[in-house]
């Protein structure tokens, strides 16, 4: 696999909007600005452009005084897009003719020839069809005292939760909803999970008040509202060591889609298997 400049713009393009075309990146539109971004620039010839704070102003929305030595975010996203790629060209992109990559320590997209031929869909065999699949929601959570960094806090957490849920192969998860649905998981979240078609919910709650932050995520089980998992985190709490306190709580809950999964599988057989 070597790198390659002899792809036409139009190739490129293609190739984008076939990853962008995967669940992970469909799943998550932080990912997709990101890709969009860097290769959009580099097609450009605007290499020079691709750094920490062009992308946070321009991929995350962060402000102008944004200072990527106090903020990990980009470097945080760069990681999980790699992963993201990664995926994909491990299952529906093994056979794709141009490999996007990103390589560590730096954010310009690199395009390679992959030394695969093009393979028709004929070659490929139709998944069998899943009846019996169980689709999970992961629902906004409660917030006492909202804030820019808990809010991105949230995201964060929850795309990660999404992605990681998503590798496994037998289970569907819907993320992202309208207005009105926010407004009836509001009102009702177990109703609100059966509208969305829903048979388990994760949601959960954050508590700071200034001096502890407190966060709970647990998986219900729509039709009855059992908790069949639930998970905590709690720790001191300044805006100082946000950061700090972001990490540990991503590192804290980093096994709980496992757990999630598992604990679906359990119930599930119970009923349909």
């Amino acid at each position: 696999m070597e790198a390659s400049t002899t792809f036409s713009t139009e190739e490129i393009n293609q190739q984008t909007k076939r990853i962008l075309n995967f669940p992970l990146f469909r799943n998550s539109p932080v990912l997709s600005r990101f890709l969009e971004y860097t290769v959009g620039q580099t097609i450009q010839n605007q290499q020079a452009h691709i750094k920490e704070y062009s992308i946070a102003i321009n991929v995350l929305n962060r402000s102008r005084d944004f200072n990527p030595n106090i903020d990990a975010i980009v470097r945080i996203h760069a990681g999980r897009l790699r992963r993201a790629i990664n995926e994909y060209y491990l299952t529906q992109g093994m056979y794709d003719p141009i490999i996007i990559r990103i390589p560590k320590g730096g954010y310009v997209p690199e395009f390679l020839e992959s030394g695969m031929t093009t393979m028709s869909d004929d070659r490929f065999p139709p998944l069998p069809e899943q009846v019996n699949k169980p689709l999970v929601a992961i629902f906004p959570f409660r917030v006492t005292a909202e804030s820019e960094g808990i809010n991105e806090l949230l995201l964060v957490l929850k795309e990660h939760l999404s992605e990681e849920i998503l590798s496994y192969r037998n289970i569907s998860v819907i993320g992202y909803y309208s207005v009105e649905m926010k407004t009836k998981i509001k009102e009702n979240i177990l109703m609100a999970g059966k509208l969305t078609g829903a048979d388990y919910i994760i949601t959960g709650s954050v508590t700071n008040n200034g001096e502890r932050i407190r966060l709970l995520i647990i998986l219900l089980v729509t039709a009855t509202g059992e908790v069949l998992l639930s998970k905590s985190f709690e720790k001191e709490f300044q805006g100082s060591n946000f950061l700090e306190t972001k990490d540990d709580i991503l590192q804290h809950f980093s096994g709980f889609a496992g757990d999630c999964y598992r604990s679906i599988l359990h119930e599930w057989q119970k009923h349909f298997i």
